[in-house]
């Protein structure tokens, strides 16, 4: 758990499986979704670096696409629904998020879906079954705020462990909160195993601690605060807060400290703040000026953080301390409404009290304390100024996400090789749209098919021509001022879709593989079951590093030519160490066969090797 500076992780590096372990299937939960986040997170469960020397994440296109054919059906993503961000740049391989992209609404109305969780399974030969849990405070996103984050890490047992039937509660009821209907079935597959098994996991308690416990908030039949019980003094971290839940848990003790934005501090009520003996904000050290570092592209772990973001509930009763880390503000709505999830851990005082904690820092030492410098509020509270536009934006956004939209894609009668995509909804009548609003929409990574939504909106909104690979679930929408000079919002929806292509798969994968090179370097990366194979078989193909993955002497890596490429004893290697990774290959092969003959995209012969090491794979299961 991130409670001070020197401790600082990384989320990717969270999701690094054991060693020896590979994923098997991952579960998560998150308030707002970057999409390239989620494309780029995959890189951490293969054997290659996610990051390069400089710390930067490395978007390698056949790394990002291998990453995709192996792990796409393994991860189920829950995401509040209309939260999907837009991304800035267009990517083709969005494409293999569509079934892991799961939208989802609170049960409450007006409520808010905002946990941070992830669940995964590891599994290894002749090993017993791993599991990790993420608790975060962050988004899926690229975000460079404070944020705590919590890793449990358990073995699967034969005993069942009473304290995790909240965990195993919560995911079990995660599907039912779908916008849409229906999940995909590797993601009920995956809920049905994972809410089965999660109650006979033994995790490991963090260095020092006695005790633990899981509060998902907002899912269940109970709606009471997990922060109770005999409290002497409490600390509160949270980046938004709201009067009445201050005034709630203020009373709880006694010389409580809270640490929150100075945004957040300033509107608050007397009454409110005079539960709290200290009140503090990040430093301008803590908040460094942007770097203008483009935060939905490549993102450096040593890049500065900005803004608090993290949420932390520190209660001292006696000589026990407990404190509760995840998602939830110290906001009315958070406790009594919105879908969240806090981790409660009991500890010795004298280790994790707030006196600890808030401990000056000495000399040089960078500490919690050091990122601190007092709040003061002004005699009277700061109002909040209400932006009507955006008010205005956000009320269309919440009639469009009531709209249940679906899509069906038909082929035009007058060109086989194009569709057309027509999007529909349900009570489109009820959508009234203010005549100073402009909203577009249109599929992602075609802005140019774009359709502006005007009074009465159009029973069915058609996008055509479309490629096959232009086809998606994911719809953008686009809020401007009717002059079109401000920007109001976006957001992109992943919507249920009937009669895409059966070839669509290929078609893609086609798409972006253009040459044989590409093919073998994908291959490489398929056939990687370690760090030190990665190493030799980037090394056998010439290139320099296993982050960047670029062929010496050529500036893109992408045509350059390849040396010889040692295919098989890397195939024979696989065959022995662990043959499920040829499955993988097989279903490569199987997609590259389906391209015309004088396209094909195999290697030189790839067949000759490939065919009777395949069949020997087959044997093995029989």
């Amino acid at each position: 758990m991130m409670l001070q500076p020197s401790d600082r992780a990384h989320l990717f590096e969270s999701l690094r499986s054991p060693e020896d372990y590979s994923l098997d299937c991952a579960i998560g939960t998150t308030f707002t979704l970057d999409l390239l986040t989620l494309l780029t997170a995959p890189l951490a469960f293969t054997s290659f670096d996610w990051a390069n020397e400089e710390g930067s994440l490395v978007h390698q296109p056949q790394a990002l696409l291998a990453t995709m054919q192996q792990y796409a059906n393994r991860i189920s993503l829950f995401c509040q629904t209309g939260k999907i961000t837009l991304p800035k740049k267009p990517s083709q391989l969005f494409s293999y998020l569509e079934e892991s992209v799961i939208e989802v609404d609170a049960p409450k109305a007006g409520a808010l879906f905002h946990p941070k969780v992830w669940i995964l399974r590891f599994t290894a030969p002749k090993q017993p079954v791993c599991y990790r849990l993420l608790c975060l405070s962050r988004n899926l996103t690229f975000d460079r705020a404070w944020d705590t984050i919590l890793r449990l890490d358990g073995e699967l047992s034969n005993r069942a462990i009473p304290a995790n039937q909240p965990l195993s509660d919560f995911v079990r009821r995660l599907p039912e909160l779908a916008h849409h209907s229906a999940v995909p079935h590797h993601t009920q597959q995956a809920v049905d195993l994972i809410q089965q098994e999660i109650q006979r996991v033994v995790f490991e308690l963090p260095l020092g601690f006695q005790q633990l416990s899981f509060h998902p908030i907002g899912i269940g039949e109970t709606s009471s605060s997990p922060i109770s019980g005999p409290v002497d003094r409490l600390l509160i971290v949270s980046p938004f807060v709201s009067d009445d839940a201050l005034n709630r848990l203020g009373k709880l003790g006694r010389r409580n400290v809270l640490i929150s934005r100075p945004e957040s501090l300033a509107p608050l009520q007397p009454d409110a703040l005079s539960q709290f003996d200290q009140l503090f904000q990040l430093s301008l050290g803590a908040n460094p000026e942007d770097d203008d570092t483009d935060t939905n592209s490549e993102v450096s772990e040593l890049a500065p953080l900005v803004g608090l973001h993290a949420k932390l509930y520190v209660a001292d009763a006696g000589k026990t301390t407990r404190i509760w880390t995840g998602s939830a503000n110290a906001t009315q709505a958070a406790f009594f409404s919105n879908v969240e999830f806090l981790v409660e851990l009991v500890g010795p005082k004298a280790t994790f009290g707030i006196d600890t904690l808030l401990t000056e820092p000495k000399d040089n030492e960078v500490n919690l304390r050091s990122l601190l410098e007092p709040f003061r509020p002004s005699a009277e509270p700061i109002p909040v100024v209400i932006d009507e536009w955006i008010e205005m934006a956000e009320a269309v956004q919440r009639q469009v996400l009531k709209w249940q939209l679906r899509a069906v894609v038909s082929p035009l009668e007058d060109n086989s090789d194009h569709y057309r995509l027509e999007l529909s909804g349900q009570d489109q009548e009820t959508i009234h749209i203010p005549s100073d609003i402009q909203v577009s929409c249109y599929p992602l990574n075609n802005p140019n098919l774009a359709v502006p939504l005007s009074n009465p909106v159009s029973p069915v909104i058609t996008f055509a021509p479309m490629t096959c690979v232009a086809l998606t679930s994911f719809i953008a929408f686009e809020l401007r001022s009717q002059d079109g000079k401000r920007r109001l919002g976006s957001f992109v929806m992943n919507v249920p879709v009937e009669g895409m292509p059966e070839n669509r798969r290929q078609q893609i994968l086609r798409s972006l593989l253009n040459d044989k090179n590409q093919v073998l370097r994908l291959l490489m990366f398929l056939l990687a079951d370690t760090k030190a194979d990665a190493r030799e078989l980037a090394q056998a193909m010439g290139i320099s590093g296993t982050t960047t993955l670029a062929v010496e002497g050529s500036p893109s890596g992408d045509t350059a030519y390849l040396p010889q490429f040692p295919l098989f004893e890397a195939l024979i290697k696989a065959l022995n160490r662990n043959p499920a990774q040829l499955d993988r290959i097989h279903s490569l092969v199987k997609d590259l066969r389906q391209f015309p003959e004088d396209e094909t995209m195999l290697p030189d012969n790839f067949e000759e090797i490939w065919e009777p090491i395949y069949a020997v794979r087959q044997t093995l299961d029989s």
